[in-house]
């Protein structure tokens, strides 16, 4: 061998042995975030209270705090017990909510399936307020962590009334449960202005308890997701139990509730339980399983509350400069009408943040005023109905655009939403076509020379708002398939208001 050839071929292995040891570096220091929680509700078997506590002691041994999610009448149920040492026990971990009643007829979906968005929202924290203050009252919280569904019980009414029942760990309302409504690419994102884990489908897994044979399939499962992620940059695995499964036969609300049963309060009665074998051989299983995930290495166990420090939206808390919102520009009159979330750097603008952005931004324009420092959004969530149907209106004067863009200001300041429709004197053209018609006026306005008041502006032409794709359709199974709802009930209101809140929904970017 030549010695040319032998100095090539030992820049190969130099070359091969860097490359490999630069992807084990990224793969050993990319850190995995795993949410484990609970959905503490079975307020009829006093058995799972029992469970509760073992459960809570049991992670707080192993230096884990996991996201405990209570029913209202579950805290109620531990107060009137004297039931204290499960209450310290669950206050050393995560505190959330999970409905007031949970399965007792009407549940949420029940109740939200003929509201719009407004009368949604407000029937929602009627039901539900009193139910979340007193588990904040009884677990001695201020706050609580995040909400999930009962069941398939879910509306987006729900996820935009969570400030307000008092769900908002570090003034963000977190959504955290399994469901398949709506989701981004099986990770956290934004939706109806609260930070969502929901839907997260190859990245949710958990281990069946009373299998023996499931423990190590399980195993490898996770590990799978682990070095999945690893590769793909990171992300954050959901795990999810209810402490009742330790204890119990059959569900405890099953055993009362199915299929729109709903038998007064005097004939609820507790399911049966399993063997205390049988319940010491899962908690060992589950210990198995555990223990499995905190020997991978770089596995970080976070809670709802953490999720807020993780995922910080930086359209917020950063803002937007002049030249960030004419790059946005660019990108939205590129989508040619399929308007979506964009991302600019580490922020991801929801068509939602863009149209708001657009607003105050011209609106300071219009106004003579120069804005110095990055305005920054508010979150408006979407509208609460569809856009007119007949559009007429192709194109407008500049004077026209300014006096609506002066009604939408007004608009988003006070109603704190996208407008169902935007006027331009007796028509209404929806919202969609005219954020685009914002877009190009803004980047007149970056030129030197001011808007001519004779000015033609286009307006855009049934623009979409692709994210609607992410919204699940109505099917019998979406509702009906739990076993609380009727067989085959459905909501299709409630996933036309989903749709309509497409307009906030934009991956939520790790830190």
């Amino acid at each position: 061998m030549s010695s040319r050839c032998f100095i090539k071929s030992i820049r190969c292995v130099v070359v091969g042995c860097f490359i490999l040891f630069s992807l084990h570096h990224l793969q050993a220091s990319t850190s995995i975030d795993v949410i484990l929680w609970f959905d503490t509700e079975d307020f009829l078997l006093p058995a799972d209270d029992d469970a509760t506590k073992r459960l809570c002691e049991m992670l707080t041994q192993r230096g884990i705090r996991a996201t405990f999610k209570l029913v209202g009448e579950k805290a109620r149920v531990l107060e009137k017990r004297g039931r204290q040492d499960v209450i310290a026990a669950l206050k050393k971990h995560d505190i959330g909510y999970h409905s007031d009643f949970h399965s007792v007829h009407p549940t949420p979906t029940e109740y939200l399936a003929d509201c719009g968005w407004l009368d949604g929202v407000s029937e929602f924290e009627r039901r539900e307020k009193s139910g979340a203050a007193d588990v904040k009252r009884i677990l001695g919280v201020t706050t609580l962590s995040c909400y999930g569904q009962p069941g398939s019980s879910w509306a987006p009414q729900a996820i935009a009334a969570l400030r307000q029942i008092g769900v908002s760990p570090r003034g963000v309302p977190c959504y955290v449960d399994e469901g398949n409504q709506v989701g981004l690419n099986a990770q956290p994102f934004w939706y109806a202005g609260a930070l969502n884990v929901f839907h997260m489908g190859s990245n949710y897994t958990r281990m069946e308890l009373h299998d023996p044979a499931a423990v190590e399939p399980a195993k490898k499962k996770v590990s799978e997701i682990v070095e999945r992620l690893r590769t793909s940059g990171g992300g954050i695995i959901s795990i999810f139990y209810h402490p009742c499964e330790w204890v119990h036969q059959e569900f405890w609300d099953g055993a009362n509730f199915a299929h729109g049963a709903n038998p007064p309060r005097e004939r609820w009665k507790p399911p049966g339980q399993i063997s205390v074998s049988e319940t010491d051989s899962a908690f060992q299983r589950f210990a198995q399983y555990i223990d499995h995930i905190r020997s991978i290495s770089n596995i970080h166990w976070v809670t709802a509350s953490d999720l807020p420090v993780l995922y910080p939206d930086r359209t917020k808390t950063e803002g937007t400069t002049a030249g960030e919102l004419t790059k946005l520009s660019d990108l939205i009159i590129a989508q040619e009408g399929r308007l979506d979330y964009l991302q600019i750097s580490n922020r991801v603008y929801s068509v939602a943040d863009q149209f708001e952005l657009l607003t105050l931004n011209l609106h300071e324009s219009f106004s003579g005023r120069k804005e110095n420092s990055p305005l920054k959004p508010s979150g408006l969530l979407g509208p609460d109905s569809a856009p007119p149907k007949a559009e007429i209106l192709t194109n407008i004067t500049a004077l026209a655009f300014r006096d609506a863009l002066q009604d939408v200001f007004q608009f988003i300041q006070t109603q704190h939403r996208i407008p169902a429709r935007v006027f331009i004197g007796p028509d209404a053209v929806s919202p969609a076509d005219f954020l685009v018609a914002m877009a190009s006026v803004w980047k007149f306005y970056q030129q030197p020379n001011q808007l001519p008041e004779d000015k033609v502006i286009t307006l855009g032409q049934k623009a979409r708002i692709m994210p609607e794709n992410h919204i699940a359709t109505d099917t019998p199974g979406l509702f009906g398939g739990w076993v609380i709802h009727k067989v085959g009930f459905r909501a299709p209101k409630v996933m036309e208001q989903a749709r309509l809140q497409a307009w906030t929904l934009k991956p939520a970017l790790h830190q």
